[in-house]
């Protein structure tokens, strides 16, 4: 399995877990409220889960492993410049991630048609970043097994 889709796996398996992320798909076809976060410990590491609707029942769902919020420089900054973790990837510039987190990754979940992370492999994997010093630590994660869903699939367009 990619690398990275291990990250998401992994990440799911905690937000399904946690109660975070459902795997019912809503009824209609517009975004719903189910956008939010949570900290938990992916692979001996502390990470953060984020998910956002994006409507058709599908959510974003993004991990940024190795996380340490004390150490982002946006963590305590006011107004808009503050990382309140609405977007798939850090708020900071990324040549700062390097001193707050070790990897980031999103990909889309599909749960209308079918209960799948979207794409094979690194295909549909987006806003990706490998801290160089985690690069053998995440290759070297078991594959993970998936809970209740598959970990790849067809993309919908």
């Amino acid at each position: 399995m990619d690398s990275y889709r291990k990250l998401l796996v992994l990440g799911m398996n905690e937000a399904i877990r946690q109660g975070g992320i459902s795997l019912a798909a809503p009824p209609g076809n517009g975004p719903t409220d189910e956008d939010g976060h949570l900290f938990a410990g992916i692979a001996g590491h502390p990470s953060v889960v984020l998910w956002k609707s994006i409507s058709y029942g599908e959510l974003r769902v993004s991990v940024w492993w190795n996380y340490d919020h004390s150490k982002h420089p946006q963590a305590e900054a006011s107004g808009n410049q503050r990382e309140t973790f609405c977007l798939s990837k850090p708020l900071a510039d990324r040549v700062q991630y390097r001193k707050f987190v070790g990897a980031t990754a999103s990909a889309w979940l599909e749960r209308e048609t079918g209960r799948h992370l979207m794409g094979r492999g690194r295909g549909c994997v987006f806003d990706t970043y490998l801290r160089a010093d985690m690069k053998e630590k995440l290759h070297a994660i078991p594959d993970p097994k998936p809970e209740g869903y598959k970990a790849e699939g067809r993309l919908f367009l």
